[in-house]
């Protein structure tokens, strides 16, 4: 990746910046050189989209990749889009869902180790500890986004955390726009209810501790 980004700021010193991306990629289409506009107005923000989903210790990878798989497929764009970042959002999807499958192998290899080992890793045993009250109504949001359906959650990231307007979401996600409306209210109304639901529990558990 970072040869790549090197490759692309010092090409794209070149191009007119102020073009918009259709008009970019145009020109990458015969100028490699236009793509590093490109590479420079969005990397960060794939990059930051990455790490929400997998971390960073993997972001910068698969935003790097994300934008390989761009340049090559720069032929393909459709260039009535003068906003490539829900294009570019949709190929990170992709790696960012490949990542996730081979993490959760991963997960279930080393659980099994330590089931047979008789072990706990530190993480776990110093998990309890490390939460404080302030991250309660995050993680119980976590546990509540495990269990929804990817397609829900993938809406959820792009729309709320990586500001993209329903339209863009839809086009990202390859689904219509009410599509995306549906999924987006009927996953908050189910969070909603998830938290009020994990929140009655805690008070419960709470008042039979306290008898």
């Amino acid at each position: 990746m970072e040869l790549l980004g090197a490759w692309c700021v010092k090409q794209g010193q070149m191009t007119v910046a102020g073009e918009d991306d259709a008009a970019l990629i145009r020109a990458a289409q015969d100028d490699p050189a236009s793509f590093g506009v490109v590479f420079d107005r969005h990397f960060g923000s794939v990059y930051r989209f990455c790490g929400r989903r997998v971390g960073h210790d993997l972001a910068d990878d698969l935003a790097g990749e994300t934008f390989r798989r761009a340049f090559e497929a720069r032929h393909s764009y459709d260039l009535s889009k003068p906003n490539a970042l829900p294009w570019l959002f949709r190929i990170a999807l992709n790696l960012v869902h490949d990542a996730i499958r081979a993490r959760a192998v991963e997960d279930r290899a080393y659980a099994r180790l330590r089931s047979l080992a008789g072990t706990q890793s530190s993480g776990q045993v110093d998990q309890a500890a490390r939460i404080t009250e302030a991250r309660h109504d995050l993680a119980a949001l976590a546990r509540l986004l495990v269990t929804e359906p990817q397609e829900d959650v993938d809406a959820l990231f792009l729309h709320v955390w990586e500001g993209l307007s329903y339209g863009d979401v839809a086009r990202t996600l390859g689904v219509p726009i009410g599509t995306v409306r549906s999924r987006l209210s009927r996953l908050r109304r189910r969070l909603e209810e998830g938290l009020h639901r994990q929140q009655s529990t805690l008070r419960i558990s709470h008042l039979e501790e306290v008898e």
